[in-house]
């Protein structure tokens, strides 16, 4: 299955994740990180919270 994948069929997900899928999440965000023009609505809210971070970080 490829991360891409991966994550879209985690978007799936209704409610809370534990802490382990949220970590997860927030390592492929960090490894697939693209800029926002680009984010796929269909990702999951951690993702895309990861991502945000990521935009925090670079105007720092």
């Amino acid at each position: 299955m490829s991360s891409t994948l991966a994550v879209q069929n985690s978007a799936l997900l209704d409610g809370e994740v534990d802490l382990v899928e949220e970590m997860r999440l927030r390592t492929w965000a960090r490894k697939n990180y693209v800029a926002a023009c680009e984010r796929d609505e269909a990702w999951h809210p951690v993702v895309t919270d990861e991502m945000l971070r990521i935009d925090e970080e670079c105007m720092e």
